[in-house]
């Protein structure tokens, strides 16, 4: 992360209005948050996130081994990692969400698990909240046979890094640390502060916790 990839992808999400702070948030790995990047937001203008996955391809020209395919997680990462593939001239995959007996994981279908055999893969996902998504993104590779060595994103929430997700390298173009707790522990819960149910998890978390 260099500092002018930092100033100029804050810049872009200021100017989209898409970093809400002081709310009730809830994530996909079902912890709860004080604050959300509304990243629908940025895409909204079609420049922004070409202009973020120009930028991520910069940061991202060094790695090695280098990259042969990008992957992104379906739905939310799927713009972010189509762009930067775009940006670095790479094919680009995507993994899909699906359920086994209650438990959520992602798989690479569309014949997307035969084209990334054997191959260097770079998962790319637009803001990392937990890791959960990116990591079953980067499982459903490995387990395609693929092999992931690099993540990349726009932006880390500060809650992960390159250990936690099991790869030698972490790229982000921004880091922006908003609190998060397990939701048992949740402050925000204690203090009956009502679930933001327009963003994140939170209309699915309120209709099984009316």
């Amino acid at each position: 992360m260099s500092q002018r990839e930092a100033d100029e992808t804050r810049q872009i999400l200021t100017d989209c209005g898409s970093l809400i702070t002081d709310d009730h948030f809830v994530y996909a790995c079902g912890s709860h948050g004080a604050g959300w990047i509304a990243k629908d937001l940025v895409n909204l203008d079609p420049r922004h996130p070409l202009r973020l996955g120009e930028l991520l391809a910069e940061a991202c020209a060094t790695l090695h081994p280098a990259p042969q395919v990008i992957c992104g997680p379906a739905i939310g990462g799927l713009i972010c990692a189509q762009v930067t593939a775009l940006a670095m001239n790479l094919p680009f995959v995507f993994a899909e969400r699906v359920w086994h007996d209650d438990q959520q994981t992602f798989e690479l279908h569309r014949g997307f698990d035969e084209f990334v055999a054997g191959k260097e893969v770079l998962v790319v996902d637009d803001v990392i909240n937990t890791g959960f998504s990116i990591q079953l993104a980067i499982d459903s590779v490995r387990a395609a046979g693929g092999t992931v060595n690099s993540a990349a994103t726009w932006i880390n929430r500060g809650n992960v890094y390159a250990e936690e997700l099991g790869v030698e390298t972490f790229v982000y173009l921004d880091e922006i640390k908003l609190p998060s707790w397990p939701a048992d522990e949740c402050p925000l819960c204690q203090q009956s502060v009502p679930v933001n149910t327009r963003y994140a998890h939170g209309a699915e978390f309120v209709e099984a916790n009316p």
